[in-house]
């Protein structure tokens, strides 16, 4: 493998820099928790310093010398030359002396500060107060900082910077470079939670589980099994855990088992060992003002305090958080308190498991839920568990198991609704997890005849749902609305899929309103349905695009991102891979659309992964590159290619294969072909956002006929503007375009604006029409100021940043003289650049240039 990589850590260090190379240099603090990486900072800053011509004097404070005087000092004295000089103090004053007279040159480097013997801190001072010595320490957060530096920093002289832990972003880059290889969520989340970013916990993490033989290549990335620390990484803080007393030992040892645990389950008699371990630094409030929390405050302290512990007492401190959790009537506690009493010899019930196995299952622990499922049915096969257990192992890509699984569940059933769940389930893996659709569908609609209605009614939108993955457009017409509030599991299923037609159709008042109705039975239904909730979050983040509220759709998808270890990161990935793509970041989208594959090989419950496949391609022949874009979409399976989704992702990539070869026509016909299969599908919306290739391929007429029907079959405000924008560019109507551009871009499709606006300025400048061309060509510059290319070339007459600056102060009605004491130039400067400025843009006066920047 390869060596550890040191995160560079760029913004922490450049502002460090900042401040110790100023004309008024500070001194600073690097502040944080053992192992947070504040050695491996200062190096990094200490070699900068050095580049630029600095002596750095490093100084190392050690627990085994903070009594011995001078004791850190020591190595610096004896290596200064001076071996003339054989009094201890005669050097002090010497080395006082060299450096003091030339405070510029040399910077203090002081590891673990707060450990610096008395005397030692005394000199620092001294250099730093007097002197004006620029210095860098680093201090472990947990120790104490008194005598000479502490005054330093109650004088003001030094800043302090708080060194956090690693991001998870940051976490996994490291991974990725060491491991070779993208790590498995479920190995990462494990290590950041064990590690909580700190670098040398991860590090120390990696290298335990490699000697133990815990790193093995899987199917969805690196696998990583979390070993026991070795003995010396614990001694780091063992001291401190030892020396605690009984009472503030056994209660961190409470909290070391279960945490973080609300601060409530605290008793009144262990308030003051809380104290204690508080002001020690071994435990740390967390939570928020209205659920408060206490955890230990290093990962360290949770197996120093536990990896001693006989089993006895172990099961002793178990049993006792456990017993003050369950009482407290929250699930997420519940579930803690059943979880670990698994690990004792506790009796616990049926009832007890089953309920635990589902909520691991709903709440995306798939690992945990089948363990408990399995603990649960030591004795029988029950139904329940035997499902979650099957779904479980569906999650964890154990196919093949999880098969064998849903057959002995759907076997367990004890009546047509329970069978109907089982093969509802049974028929998600099918799709989704062995990408057979067809195979779903024709055990269901066998079976589905058989059925009574209730149960009926818990299979039908399910099937229909896979019968338009087949391309199968009947199942439009046999899909029934959503049943009342008491119609159970089934009015679920009809809610979702009612939800998700009518996004399709681009209709955002019947897709509001469905979710807004199933989202109370979803919530109910958590564990019978465990994805209803991120199903409906789908459908209302495409009927916001649908309204064209493109800016509410992308904070709505990147809220949801933010918990990168949900069974749903997959889906918001790609959500705003899409609406990047088509803002014109295609940086952006590349980035989201080869995540989103990635993620979704490992989790999909809606059936993206094709339709992601193939907007990786789409980026990827956007962005130049066919060979990749070509081999991607080999990748997209025969069982996949009958879904409406891919077959205009796929047509969008395709399309931009053949305009980039100059088949131009051809690609607008693929575009055209794939979006007539797709509204017989009834998805109005994805195929106006797929016919908007066509138009910026040079083809709006060929979209335009299309579009009219589908502003006919949907109430879609997004799919009216791009129908309007398609009609003024068949018009070659500049200057409605112009008019238009604004809206659009607003509405999530910039792209095409800025394209549209460009296509438009060739047009103008070929009729002459000077004025048009440049208004088109500056809004087309505007509109792409946030996309990774400004289109279009720069015109050698294009406004500079001081023109445009003087250009907006005289449309705001101000004179030569306020513009130019504004900027320092004379009244006659002003009035030069302003006649410039009227000529580039072809106006007449103020008032014309007034009336251009506002219709900009």
């Amino acid at each position: 493998m390869a060596r550890w990589p040191v995160l560079p850590r760029e913004s922490e260090r450049d502002a460090v820099l900042a401040a110790l190379r100023g004309p008024h240099s500070r001194s600073v603090m690097l502040r944080g928790p053992s192992g947070v990486g504040k050695t491996t900072l200062g190096a990094h800053i200490s070699h900068a310093l050095r580049a630029d011509g600095r002596t750095v004097i490093p100084i190392i404070g050690l627990a085994e010398l903070a009594e011995v005087p001078l004791g850190a000092l020591a190595p610096v004295l004896a290596s200064a030359g001076r071996h003339d000089i054989e009094s201890v103090s005669d050097r002090v004053q010497a080395l006082v002396g060299v450096v003091g007279e030339n405070p510029h040159k040399f910077v203090l480097v002081i590891d673990d500060a707060p450990l610096l013997d008395a005397v030692s801190a005394g000199v620092l001072y001294q250099l730093v107060r007097v002197f004006g010595v620029t210095t860098l320490l680093t201090a472990r957060d947990s120790h104490e900082v008194d005598g000479p530096i502490a005054r330093l920093l109650h004088e003001n002289l030094i800043d302090i910077v708080e060194l956090e832990g690693l991001s998870l972003e940051h976490s996994q880059s490291i991974l990725q470079q060491y491991l070779g290889g993208t790590v498995r969520p479920e190995s990462l989340r494990a290590l950041f939670e064990a590690s909580r970013g700190n670098p040398l916990m991860l590090r120390e993490l990696i290298f335990a589980a490699g000697r133990a033989g815990g790193i093995r290549t899987g199917d969805f990335g690196v696998e990583v099994s979390v070993a026991t620390l070795p003995k010396h990484v614990r001694a780091t803080i063992a001291d401190r855990v030892e020396q605690l007393a009984p009472a503030p030992r056994r209660l961190a040892q409470l909290i070391a088992i279960a945490q973080p645990i609300p601060r409530s389950v605290i008793a009144a008699d262990e308030i003051d060992a809380l104290a204690h371990l508080t002001s020690e630094g071994i435990a740390e409030d967390a939570g928020t003002e209205t659920t408060p929390l206490v955890r230990l405050a290093h990962p360290l302290f949770a197996e120093a305090l536990t990896i001693d512990l006989e089993q006895a007492a172990r099961a002793e401190l178990v049993k006792d958080v456990a017993g003050r959790l369950m009482p407290m009537h929250d699930q997420q506690l519940r579930f803690t308190a059943t979880v670990l009493l698994t690990t004792t010899d506790a009796e616990i019930s049926n009832d007890d498991l089953d309920w635990a196995a589902s909520y691991a299952h709903a709440a995306g622990d798939h690992a945990v839920a089948a363990s408990l499922a399995e603990r649960a049915q030591l004795t029988e096969r029950r139904f329940a568990p035997e499902l979650v257990l099957a779904s479980a192992l569906s999650a964890l890509a154990e196919s093949e198991r999880s098969s064998v699984v849903f057959e002995s569940a759907i076997a367990l059933s004890r009546d047509e609704e329970q069978r109907a769940i089982a093969l509802a389930r049974w028929g998600q893996h099918m799709v989704y997890r062995l990408s057979r659709p067809s195979d779903a569908v024709d055990r269901v609609t066998c079976e589905l005849s058989r059925m009574d209605p209730g149960a009926q009614a818990v299979l039908r939108p399910e099937l229909a749902k896979w019968q338009l993955m087949t391309g199968d457009a009947h199942a439009l017409t046999e899909v029934a609305g959503p049943v009342s509030p008491d119609g159970g599991l089934g009015a679920v299923n009809a809610g979702l899929t009612a939800a998700m037609i009518a996004t399709m159709a681009g209709n955002p008042a019947d897709a509001f309103a469905a979710i807004l109705q199933t989202r109370p039975l979803a919530d109910a239904y958590r564990f019978e349905a465990p994805f209803a909730g991120s199903l409906l979050d789908l459908s209302e983040f495409l009927a916001l695009v649908a309204d064209a509220e493109i800016g509410r759709a992308r904070d709505f998808a990147t809220q949801r991102r933010l918990d990168r270890f949900a069974d749903s990161a997959g889906v918001w990935s790609y959500a705003l891979a899409i609406v990047r793509l088509h803002e014109g970041r295609v940086g952006d989208a590349q980035t989201l659309a080869s995540l989103a594959v990635e993620q979704l090989k490992w989790r999909d419950f809606t059936g993206l992964l094709g339709t992601a496949v193939a907007l990786h391609a789409t980026v990827d022949a956007q962005l130049g590159d066919p060979e990749t874009a070509r081999e991607l979409l080999s990748e997209v399976s025969p069982e996949q290619a009958g879904d409406a989704k891919v077959i205009l992702q796929r047509a969008e990539c395709e399309a931009w294969l053949l305009a980039a070869e100059g088949r131009h026509d051809e690609a607008a016909g693929v575009i055209v072909a794939a979006v007539a299969e797709a509204i017989m599908l009834g998805h109005f919306l994805l195929s106006a956002l797929t016919l908007t290739v066509a138009i910026r391929v040079g083809h709006p007429a060929a979209a335009l006929e299309q579009l009219q029907l589908l502003t006919q079959l949907s109430p879609s405000p997004l799919i009216a503007r791009i129908r309007e924008w398609t009609e003024a560019a068949a018009a070659a109507d500049v200057a409605r375009l112009c008019k238009l551009a604004p809206a659009l871009a607003a509405s999530g499709v910039a792209a095409l604006a800025v394209d549209g606006l460009l296509e438009g300025a060739r047009v103008a400048a070929k009729a002459d029409r000077r004025e048009w061309e440049r208004k088109a060509t500056l809004l087309a510059r505007r509109l792409a100021a946030d996309m990774d290319r400004v289109p279009g070339e720069v015109p050698a007459d294009e406004l500079t940043e001081r023109e445009w600056t003087i250009a907006r102060a005289a449309a705001g009605r101000r004179r030569s003289r306020e513009i130019g004491e504004d900027l320092g130039l004379s009244v006659r400067t002003v009035d030069n650049h302003l006649a410039r400025i009227y000529r580039k843009l072809g106006v007449k006066g103020r008032v014309e240039l007034e009336e251009f920047l506002f219709e900009l």
